[in-house]
């Protein structure tokens, strides 16, 4: 797997998707895999914007249930079992513990409730997965027993605790690269730091994207019968080439990676301000999330202001008394800008539903474009939108197979992965040590580390010594950057 800019000028391809994070890349695999011609360029690295800022849960919709959206429930419970079949060394069961309060929406006769038909509805999580990745049915624990077996609930005030089993995606960054391996695979051309500018339509009724690489500033065009726009918060800037708009308002969401080491338990909490959140076990450490800031952001502004993230630390210390979370817990912050349902002049608040838009309404056939993505449910958005391009480009329908094809697995040691450098896109150092590898998935590694690092990938990628003294002081300032502000 390499970048190869040639390959997107050679012809004029069946879909070309914008946006390299989890939602464009698994609708490059479907599509590539069903047959088209498929390419797909990113501005920075694959995977390295809103889909970096997620929980690392694939969770069962439990969520959903309390609404009663069953259609919700059953996809993403679905959606859990494929993730953990195809790619079952990238998910851990793990269990999730969520202390309950007099409510009769929420209490333990409707939690029990609730797991009753989760338990009817998900009766086949197991099938054809190893015990290893089995998940048991959920249950209510009384006070006393919730308070034995989860020490961190023992000065929780409740009436029981309600207790299930989703996956933590143990190594994430690398699930959501297997599905760039295996849309190139497939055939699909991928290429990363190449940022999309204007979008029109030719005479042919094919679209045209003129592209820049950022390594070189250079600039040149990709033809493509469709277009899948893939770029989140950028949605309506691409459309603009065309006169296009969805209004989709936006709001920030952060997830804070900490130093706390706890026990292999996600457990959820909520705040004096009637804030929701959940500690979750990721690599030993505790991860915390989601945190919202509640204001539309008519911006696509990502960075973390430090009045948030202290509003963040704030909230989960009061939610979480006992572990003394400060911040200087904190190691490294994830954010991202999301989808949102605007509430009076500037408050805002997620909107859970993915956005699917198919501006065929618009007079454009040839253009789709997709927001608000759930990791868990990514691969089965990305069924649908292959089937609407199959059918927008006039050809015959072709099965998915992407729920039964196992993603590559990715070599175990971290060095093993910094040598393969050259043949996974790594362009910078921070692409190595952030997303291919584990070494700076907790915060930023030692001086040690990053030296070393360096010095493989720089082999490997022919840097003399001071463009790699540059990339390590890249990697210092990419972490300062998403550390808490004093």
């Amino acid at each position: 797997m390499q970048r190869r800019l040639v390959d997107l000028t050679a012809r004029p391809f069946d879909v070309l998707v914008i946006g390299g994070g989890i939602c464009g890349l698994t609708v490059a695999c479907d599509a590539a895999q069903r047959g088209l011609t498929v390419a797909l360029v990113e501005r920075h690295d694959f995977g390295s914007g809103t889909s970096f800022n997620h929980l690392r849960t694939i969770h069962g919709g439990l969520r959903y249930l309390q609404h009663l959206d069953i259609p919700r429930a059953r996809e993403s419970i679905a959606e859990r079992r494929t993730l953990a079949a195809i790619a079952p060394w990238a998910v851990s069961p793990t269990p999730f513990v969520l202390p309950l309060r007099r409510s009769l929406a929420k209490g333990r006769l409707a939690m029990r409730a609730g797991f009753a038909l989760d338990g009817l509805l998900a009766k086949h999580r197991n099938r054809d997965l190893p015990a290893s990745h089995h998940l048991p049915s959920g249950h209510v624990l009384s006070p006393e027993e919730a308070r034995q077996r989860y020490p961190l609930l023992r000065k929780v005030p409740m009436t029981g605790a309600a207790v299930w089993h989703d996956y933590v995606a143990t190594d994430a960054d690398r699930l959501t690269f297997s599905w760039a391996q295996a849309a190139a695979a497939h055939g699909a051309v991928l290429a990363n730091y190449v940022s999309a500018g204007a979008l029109r339509i030719n005479n042919q009724r094919l679209a045209v994207v003129t592209v820049t690489d950022r390594h070189t500033d250079t600039t040149f065009e990709i033809v493509a019968r469709t277009v899948v726009n893939a770029t989140g918060a950028d949605l309506d800037h691409l459309l603009a080439g065309v006169g296009l708009k969805t209004g989709m308002p936006v709001t920030k969401a952060m997830n804070l990676v900490t130093n706390l080491q706890v026990p292999r338990a996600a457990i959820g909490g909520r705040s004096p301000a009637g804030r929701n959140f959940f500690m979750v076990p990721w690599q030993g450490r505790a991860l915390f999330g989601t945190w919202e800031s509640g204001t539309f952001d008519a911006t696509t502004d990502v960075s973390a202001r430090a009045a948030d993230v202290s509003a963040f630390v704030r909230d989960i210390s009061d939610t979480f008394p006992s572990l003394g979370v400060t911040d200087a817990s904190i190691t490294l912050v994830h954010r991202g800008i999301v989808p949102a349902v605007k509430k009076g002049a500037h408050g805002a608040t997620p909107d859970g539903r993915e956005q699917l838009h198919d501006h065929a309404l618009g007079g454009y056939p040839q253009i789709i474009s997709v927001a608000g993505t759930k990791y868990t449910t990514a691969r089965a958005m990305a069924e649908k939108v292959t089937t609407r391009l199959l059918r927008a480009l006039g050809r015959p329908a072709v099965a998915c197979r992407t729920a039964t094809t196992a993603l590559p697995t990715p070599p175990s040691d971290g060095e093993p992965r910094l040598l393969l450098a050259d043949q996974e896109m790594v362009a910078t150092l921070e692409d190595a040590v952030v997303r291919r590898t584990r070494l700076g998935a907790l915060g930023a590694p030692a001086p040690e580390v990053l030296t070393n690092a360096a010095r493989i990938v720089g082999g490997r990628l022919g840097w003399a010594a001071a463009r790699r003294a540059q990339e390590i002081d890249d990697v210092r300032r990419f972490y300062a950057d998403r550390a808490p502000k004093q």
